[in-house]
């Protein structure tokens, strides 16, 4: 039985993503596989097992029949997270061991989920470095591609690892970016000895958000076109120019959701107008009943958030780099995605798995 696990250098970089994309494969190349995520940090209950949220989409995604209690032995609690500041907790890795050797049994490869980076985890003793050196796993490093200073994390965690390291996959490498990863940025961590194990490009159905997840987010309410709650956004656009520009603004960006003031009527019809997919009305400021009319004709859902629009867009800043992987169209194109770009070959290579 060989465990894989799935790290990276900073979080959000991808790793359930690519956790799902590799045990979707694996399992369609028939092996045996099993999933534990070691330490969660989303909290979440499935009939009252107390389990994290992540874990518990991708062993659905995998459709896996194993415990829900042994698939994430420790869940990182705010009252877990204050007892590891004030004092040592015992126990924690022995724990993760016991649910290891429980879920391995049977199977041919286990596929584990780091949180964070290999670097996190130092106030439970749990990081990444120790709990891959206890599991004796082998470890492929995701990384979040925004420039070719993520180089040298890459070679800090080669370095880190060592052995157990058996290459990197670049993820949501843009367009801007590709020409200068395959022209200079590969060639180099191929000089230094790092496999390159995929290169997976930026896709905006992937890095979508629905509006339901949108106003749960923000706590909005929403005021109309409930039924089209599920529709994806993909762009978030500032409504505070001119109104003749507005429009034109607008239709440039694909499935966007218009951050406008809740009294701007004005840009409130041009973001209608545009066939705009959402719009967030901020200052805890309601539009009239004729916008909300249009909007319903037009199927599109308008919600009202305390918050200002440049408080709005300072939070949706931060929270984009936090979308999971929930909506099922997202999960199926992300599974796709990492099945068309990483490089299985030498992935069964480098864990000398035998396949067909």
């Amino acid at each position: 039985m060989i465990s894989l696990y799935v790290g990276s250098t900073g979080g959000y970089s991808g790793k359930s993503l690519v956790s799902m994309g590799l045990g979707h494969k694996f399992k369609k190349d028939g092996l045996r596989v099993g999933y534990l995520k070691p330490v969660g940090i989303l909290p979440f209950k499935i009939d009252d097992i107390l389990t994290d949220n992540d874990a518990w989409r991708i062993y659905r995604a995998l459709e896996l029949k194993d415990p829900i209690t042994e698939i994430c032995p420790v869940v990182l609690t705010q009252e877990l997270a204050v007892k590891g500041y004030l004092k040592d907790i015992r126990g924690l890795m022995e724990k993760i061991e016991k649910s290891h050797k429980k879920l391995s049994e049977g199977k041919d490869i286990m596929i584990l989920g780091g949180y964070g980076s290999v670097y996190t985890g130092t106030v439970l003793g749990l990081q990444g470095l120790k709990v891959t050196k206890r599991l004796k796993a082998k470890v492929v490093i995701v990384v979040k591609y925004e420039g070719e200073f993520c180089v040298d994390y890459i070679l800090q965690a080669k370095k880190d690892l060592g052995d157990s390291f058996i290459g990197v996959i670049l993820n949501r490498v843009t367009y801007e970016f590709r020409q200068g990863v395959d022209d200079y940025v590969l060639p180099f961590l191929r000089r230094k000895g790092v496999d390159i194990l995929g290169v997976l490009p930026h896709d905006s159905i992937v890095g979508a958000i629905t509006v339901e997840e949108l106003n749960d987010m923000l706590g909005g309410k929403i005021l109309c076109c409930h039924h089209r709650l599920s529709n994806l956004v993909e762009h978030f656009l500032i409504g505070a120019m001119q109104v003749d520009k507005a429009v034109e603004y607008f239709k440039k960006a694909r499935n966007n959701a218009v951050i406008v003031g809740g009294d701007r009527s004005d840009i409130q019809l041009s973001a209608i107008e545009a066939g705009s997919v959402c719009m967030i009305l901020t200052g805890d400021l309601y539009p009239g009943e004729i916008i909300i009319s249009k909007a319903e004709q037009r199927d599109i859902p308008m919600m009202v958030v305390r918050d200002d629009t440049y408080s709005v867009a300072k939070k949706l800043e931060r929270l984009s780099v936090r979308l999971r992987l929930r909506d099922k169209a997202k999960v199926d194109r992300g599974m796709n995605l990492v099945m068309e770009n990483v490089d299985f070959p030498l992935i069964y290579k480098k864990l000398g798995i035998k396949t067909g």
